[in-house]
């Protein structure tokens, strides 16, 4: 079984998924220094189907700035 795995970048009113955990980064680094708050979550699922469900296995907080986003 090959789970999926993807990178959750948010900040207030903005939020993007995506495979690529080096553009994620560098989203976070961007949105850390010009909103002053960003998370960054790892989140992987069984199967895309299972993503599009919201049905995580896994949720964790890799990187975290300022107050929770809004």
């Amino acid at each position: 079984m090959t789970l999926m795995k993807l990178y959750h970048v948010f900040t207030d009113e903005k939020d993007l998924w995506t495979k690529d955990y080096r553009f994620a980064r560098k989203l976070y680094n961007h949105w850390k220094k010009t909103k002053g708050t960003a998370r960054l979550y790892k989140e992987v699922y069984e199967n895309e189907e299972a993503m599009l469900s919201n049905e995580m296995l896994e949720e964790d907080c890799i990187l975290a700035y300022g107050p929770f986003p809004l």
